[in-house]
């Protein structure tokens, strides 16, 4: 840390010019390109960025970007300071980590990411037990599929969808979920799949470069063009049951929605494991090892859903 300082010093930024605030939100528009991104990923005004970059720019004299309608640019003096920035915000962040993981109080905040369909169909009815027997923890659950950084302390613990997790994060690996194939029953009986299929469609759900990519040509509905861009799996039930399409998804998401039935008699395709993971330096917190547990004990409970397993 001191050597880190020292090189703040050589850079011109003293104690009594640095904002850790200003510099936060320089390396986030060094990262995400444009203003409006950095202020997206911030969750503050366009204009709170741009006033943080202005004031960090006059505390050093220096002009740190140049400005473009395609986007800020750094200069020399951006990148310098990038690199050295870069650093301190790592040492910071291992500080945080230890300082973090020596809490064995069961209050604070505890930070959770885990992808929507999880937080809407097992863990929402089951969240109240845990805050009654918590009281004193500040329970915050970020509904993403982006993979949030644990190691920064983005969120404390994260349940993820994942074959291959990051090695710096530590946990348990439970067990698959499956996905099948969801359609509107009048949808599937106004096409003609054998002799029609281009007149049907997959709703998609990514960027693509073909309209028959991989995911769709071990089905047996492999002739039918994959149509939009719909990255929320709640949006792809929806759209379905509205009849727009064919949808894979998992079947946590789609059984037993009303106006949904399976399109394909094969059995549910097991995706990516699960897990629950979290950073080395938090695994001992007491708050952490609480919510991972109660995490695995609702994931357990409900692995019949997760995979597919129709009550008979």
């Amino acid at each position: 840390m001191q050597n880190l300082a020292m090189q703040y010093c050589d850079f011109g930024i003293t104690s009594r010019l640095m904002d850790w605030e200003d510099v936060k939100t320089f390396r986030e528009v060094m990262e995400a390109g444009t203003v409006r991104a950095a202020a997206k990923r911030l969750g503050v005004h366009h204009s709170t960025v741009s006033r943080r970059i202005e004031q960090l720019e006059k505390s050093l004299d220096s002009r740190l970007f140049e400005r473009r309608p395609e986007g800020y640019f750094p200069t020399a003096s951006g990148e310098e300071l990038a690199r050295v920035a870069d650093q301190f915000s790592e040492e910071l962040f291992t500080v945080e980590r230890h300082i973090a993981g020596r809490d064995n109080e069961l209050s604070g905040s505890l930070k959770v990411t885990m992808a929507e369909p999880f937080a809407l169909t097992i863990f929402a009815d089951r969240l109240p037990e845990f805050c009654a027997a918590y009281p004193g923890l500040n329970l915050e659950i970020i509904t993403s599929f982006d993979l949030l950084n644990v190691a920064r302390r983005e969120a404390d613990i994260a349940i993820r969808m994942d074959n291959n997790p990051p090695d710096a994060l530590v946990g348990k690996r439970l067990f698959a979920y499956c996905s099948s194939i969801y359609a509107n029953p009048d949808y599937l009986a106004e096409q003609d799949f054998e002799n029609r299929p281009e007149d049907a469609r997959w709703l998609g759900w990514g960027d693509r470069e073909s309209r028959f990519p991989d995911w769709t040509q071990k089905t047996e509905f492999a002739r039918v063009p994959v149509w939009g861009n719909f990255a929320s799996i709640g949006l792809q039930v929806r759209l379905a049951r509205a009849g727009m399409g064919l949808v894979m998804v998992p079947c946590i998401a789609a059984d037993g929605v009303s106006g949904l039935v399976r399109a394909t008699d094969r059995e549910p395709e097991p995706s990516r494991d699960i897990w629950i993971l979290t950073h080395e330096d938090l695994r001992r917190t007491a708050r952490v090892r609480a919510f991972m547990e109660f995490a695995e004990m609702v994931l357990r409970d409900n692995r019949a859903a997760l995979q597919g397993i129709l009550p008979d």
